[in-house]
C-alpha cells in the first residue's frame, strides 16, 4: 500500500515544485520560434480582418486546462496525464502554451501518433483490407523514422512517388515492402497508374482528377485527357513497363476505351522537360510538384494540415478547390504556401505556428451567434475523437499498463482491447460531423475494457486513488476529473459528486460510488470530444 501510494503521489502531481521550476526557467529564443510566432500573428491577423468584414464576434481563448487537452489530443493523439495537467495548471510562464508545443513535438509520442496519421490518410486501404496489413506495418515504421529524424514533407512524398514499381523473391512473391517501404502506395493502388495518378493528386495536389477519368465532367474544370496524361506519369509503376526499360512506353498510356495515346503533361497544360531516356517521368512529374512555382502541393499540404487542427480547411472540402470552393481566406492560404515554402517544407514549423495562433487556441463555448458557423473558425470545432485517439486516452485516464509502446499502431490494432474500440469508432465521416452510435456508447458502456478499469480489484490507478490516505473526499473526486477531462471539476459538479458519496456511511459501499464517478465520467460526451 505504501507503494502503491508513492507512485501516486508522483503520478497524481502532488508535491511536484522542483519539475515546475525547471520547467520555468528562462530560455534563449531561437529564430525559428521567432517565425513561427511571426506567421501565428499574420494567421490571427487576417483573421481578425475576415471577422470584422463580416460583423463576426469571436469566442475569448480556451483557459489553460481546455487548451492543454486539445493541443494533447491534436499532437501525441491522447490526452495528457494527471500530472502534466497539474503542472500546467499551476505554471506561470507567461510562455507556457508556446513551450508545451514544442515539448509535446518532441516526444516519440507524436512521430508515432503523425506516422500513424498519415498512414490513414495516404493508405486508407491498409485499414479496410487484411491484405495490406503488412504493408501498412511496414509504411508506418518508415513514416515513424522519417519523421523523428526531421524529415521534410517534400523529401518524404517523393520517396512515395518514385518507390520501386515490385520486387519479387525467388518464388516470384512480391516482397518490396521489406526492401521500400514507401512502394505500398503503388501496392495499395494495384500496380494501376490511372489509380496511383488519381491518389497522387487528390492527396499531394488536392485535385480529385478522378471524376474526369472516365469522362468530361460538366462541373469540373479538368477534363478526361489531362487525367491521363498525368496518368502517364505514372505508366512505369505497372511492371511490365518498368521491365521494359522503353522510354517511350514509360512516358504515355493508352485512354481506355478511346484505344488513344496519351503522352505526359502537368495539368497547367505545360510540357515536361527530359535530360535523357533514361530520366525517370515520376521524377521528373514530383520535381514539378514540389517546385517552389508550383500552385498545388504546398497550397495542399497546408490545407491539410490545417484540417487536422480545426477538422476544416481554409479551402473545404480540402481537394476540391475550385471557383465554386474557393479558400474561405485567399490572402491566408497563399501565406501560409509560402511560409511552408521557405520552411523548406518543414512539418513541424507549420504545426507550431497554427498552434501558436489565437485562431487555434480560441474556446470551444458558444459566446455568440455568429459563432455557428463552423466554416468561419471564430470558435474551436467541437470534433469526435478518433477511435485511435479515444483508445490511447482510455488507457492514458485509466493507467492501463499497455503503454505507449514504439511500435506501429497497426500492430497494437491487432490486440483485442484496442482492434475493439477503434473499429467501433472509425468512421468515414468528418470529425466535426460524428455522433456517438448506440453501438458505440453500448461498446463503452457495457464493454470489457472499461469494465475492468473502472473494478476497484483490477484497476490499480482507480484503487490508488481511493485508497489514497494523502487525499479527502474532494481530492479524490478532482484526482478523477483531472483523470479523465483534464480540467478541475466546477463547483456545482463538486457538490453534486460528494452528495452522491454522502448518501452512504459504510466505506464498502462509498468506494463502489468512486467507481460510479469515474464510469460516468469515461463514458461522458465531454471525455469522447476534441474541444
Amino acid at each position: 500500500m505504501l507503494v502503491r501510494n508513492l507512485l501516486l503521489l508522483v503520478g497524481l502531481g502532488i508535491g511536484s515544485q522542483a519539475a515546475l521550476g525547471q520547467a520555468s526557467k528562462k530560455e534563449s529564443v531561437p529564430d525559428r520560434e521567432i517565425r513561427e510566432q511571426k506567421l501565428a500573428d499574420l494567421i490571427d491577423s487576417e483573421f481578425d480582418k475576415f471577422w470584422k468584414k463580416n460583423d463576426i464576434t469571436p469566442a475569448p481563448l480556451a483557459d489553460d486546462a481546455e487548451f492543454f487537452r486539445r493541443i494533447s489530443l491534436d499532437l501525441v493523439g491522447r490526452i495528457p496525464t494527471v500530472q502534466e495537467v497539474r503542472q500546467f495548471l499551476t505554471d506561470r510562464d507567461p510562455q507556457k502554451r508556446a513551450k508545451l508545443i514544442s515539448r509535446l513535438e518532441d516526444r516519440s509520442q507524436f512521430y508515432n501518433y503523425f506516422a500513424n496519421v498519415l498512414r490513414q490518410q495516404w493508405l486508407p486501404q491498409t485499414l479496410e483490407n487484411a491484405q495490406f496489413a503488412d504493408a501498412g506495418v511496414g509504411f508506418e515504421k518508415y513514416l515513424r523514422e522519417k519523421l523523428r529524424n526531421k524529415e521534410k514533407l517534400d523529401v518524404i512524398v517523393r520517396d512515395i512517388l518514385t518507390a520501386s514499381s515490385q520486387f519479387t523473391d525467388r518464388q516470384g512473391r512480391m516482397q518490396m515492402e521489406k526492401d521500400d517501404p514507401p512502394a505500398a502506395f503503388n501496392r495499395v493502388n494495384e500496380f494501376n497508374p490511372a489509380s496511383v495518378a488519381a491518389a497522387a493528386s487528390r492527396l499531394f495536389m488536392g485535385v480529385k482528377l478522378e471524376c474526369a477519368q472516365c469522362h468530361n465532367h460538366p462541373f469540373n474544370s479538368f477534363k478526361r485527357e489531362q487525367f491521363w496524361e498525368l496518368a502517364a506519369f505514372f505508366s512505369e509503376v505497372n511492371p511490365t513497363i518498368a521491365a521494359s526499360g522503353d522510354a517511350k512506353a514509360r512516358r504515355s498510356i493508352v485512354i481506355p476505351e478511346l484505344g488513344k495515346t496519351v503522352t505526359v503533361k502537368f495539368i497547367n497544360g505545360e510540357m515536361p522537360k527530359f535530360k535523357d531516356d533514361k530520366e525517370s517521368p515520376r521524377e521528373v512529374f514530383v520535381n514539378w510538384l514540389t517546385s517552389k512555382d508550383n500552385p498545388y502541393f504546398a497550397a495542399n499540404m497546408t490545407n491539410r494540415i490545417w484540417q487536422h487542427f480545426f477538422g476544416l480547411g481554409l479551402t473545404d472540402p480540402i481537394d476540391e478547390p475550385s471557383e465554386d470552393n474557393p479558400p474561405l481566406i485567399p490572402e491566408l492560404q497563399k501565406a501560409l504556401a509560402q511560409a511552408f515554402i521557405e520552411s523548406g517544407f518543414d512539418l513541424q514549423f507549420m504545426m507550431n505556428a497554427i498552434a501558436r495562433s489565437k485562431v487555434y487556441q480560441r474556446s470551444s463555448k458558444m459566446t455568440h451567434q455568429s459563432q455557428s458557423n463552423p466554416k468561419n473558425f471564430a470558435r474551436a470545432n467541437v470534433r469526435g475523437m478518433s477511435g485511435e485517439q479515444l483508445y490511447d486516452s482510455l488507457v492514458q485516464a485509466t493507467g492501463l499498463r499497455e503503454g505507449f509502446q514504439e511500435i506501429p499502431q497497426m500492430v497494437r490494432g491487432m490486440r483485442s482491447g484496442r482492434a475493439a474500440i477503434v473499429s467501433k469508432f472509425s468512421s468515414p465521416e468528418a470529425l466535426i460531423e460524428r455522433q456517438t452510435s448506440i453501438l458505440q456508447a453500448l461498446t463503452l458502456m457495457n464493454g470489457n475494457f472499461l469494465n475492468n478499469q473502472t473494478d476497484l480489484n483490477k484497476s490499480l490507478f482507480l484503487a490508488g486513488v481511493v485508497d489514497a490516505p494523502f487525499l479527502s473526499p474532494t481530492g479524490k473526486i478532482e484526482s478523477l476529473f483531472l483523470a479523465t477531462l483534464s480540467r478541475m471539476p466546477t463547483k456545482e459538479e463538486l457538490q453534486k459528486y460528494q452528495s452522491y458519496l454522502d448518501k452512504s456511511k459504510d466505506p464498502e459501499t462509498k468506494k463502489k460510488n468512486y467507481t460510479d464517478i469515474f464510469w460516468a465520467l469515461l463514458n461522458s460526451s465531454e471525455f469522447m470530444l476534441n474541444h
